[in-house]
C-alpha cells in the first residue's frame, strides 16, 4: 500500500502507511505465539514483507521526491541491499549480544527512512539520501541494538484490539515526532547512552538489569516449552 500511494504521490499516507507497518510487525510475532501457529513458512513470509515493507517502501517513497537523481537511486539500491543481507544474517545466524540483534534492525530502519521524507522540503536536498546511506551502514554493522519486543502486550482479544486502533491514532497524530526516538534508537550503537548508563544510581541499575535477566529467563522457558 505503501508503494502504491508513493506512485500515486500520497507520499505523505505512504510514509504513515510504513510507521503503522513498523508498529504491527512487533505484534505479528507475538499474536502468532499466542495463538499457537508459528511455522518456518510464517517466518519466511515474514522476512519478504519486511524486505518490501521496511526495503522496497521507504526507497519508492524516496525516489518519488526526486525520480531522476542518481544519487537517489544510488542511495536507495544501497538500502534495499543492506536491508535484505540483515534479514538474511538475522535468519540464519545467532545474535552476538543475549537480548539485542546484531545491526539495526531493517523496521527501525524502514520507519526512519519513512519520517525521514517528512523533512524532505525543509532540509537540504542531499539529507534524504545520506540518511538512507548512513541507514543501509548500521544494517550491515556489528552493532548491538537492545531487543524491544519484550514489551507485554494486552492478553485480552477486546483490550488488545482498543489498543491497535488508540496506538494507529496516536501514530497519525505524532507521525512527524515518531523520526525523533527511532533516530534516538539508532544512535545507542555511538555509545551515548552507556556514557548516561553510568550516571545513573548503581541501585537503579542493579534492579533494571535484574528484571531484564528475569525477562529473558522466562522468555527462554517459554521458547522451550513451545519446543516440547
Amino acid at each position: 500500500m505503501a508503494i502504491y500511494f508513493s506512485l500515486v504521490g500520497e507520499w505523505r499516507l505512504a510514509s504513515f502507511v510504513v510507521i503503522v507497518g513498523m508498529f504491527l510487525d512487533g505484534l505479528d510475532g507475538r499474536l502468532a505465539r499466542l495463538l499457537d501457529v508459528t511455522s518456518n513458512f510464517g517466518k519466511e513470509l515474514d522476512s519478504l514483507a519486511d524486505v518490501i515493507t521496511f526495503g522496497a517502501a521507504p526507497v519508492a517513497l524516496m525516489l518519488s521526491l526526486s525520480p531522476y537523481s542518481i544519487f537517489f537511486h544510488i542511495a536507495g539500491a544501497l538500502f534495499v541491499f543492506a536491508g535484505a543481507i540483515r534479514l538474511a544474517r538475522f535468519n540464519s545466524q545467532p545474535t552476538l549480544k543475549l537480548g539485542h540483534f546484531t545491526g539495526l534492525p531493517i523496521t527501525a530502519a524502514g520507519g526512519i527512512a519513512a519520517t525521514a521524507t517528512l523533512y524532505f522540503h525543509h532540509l537540504p536536498t542531499f539529507f534524504l539520501p545520506l540518511t538512507f546511506v548512513v541507514l543501509a551502514c548500521l544494517m550491515v554493522s556489528r552493532v548491538p541494538y537492545p531487543d524491544l519486543k519484550g514489551i507485554s502486550l494486552p492478553k485480552s482479544a477486546g483490550m488488545l484490539a482498543v489498543f491497535i486502533l488508540v496506538t494507529i491514532l496516536l501514530l497519525w497524530f505524532a507521525r512527524r515526532w515518531v523520526f525523533i526516538p527511532l533516530v534516538l534508537y539508532a544512535l545507542v550503537g555511538s555509545g551515548w547512552h552507556g556514557a548516561l548508563w553510568r550516571r545513573l544510581p548503581h541501585a537503579w541499575r542493579v534492579k533494571y538489569e535484574d528484571r531484564k535477566a528475569t525477562a529473558l529467563r522466562r522468555r527462554a522457558l517459554r521458547r522451550e516449552k513451545r519446543k516440547r
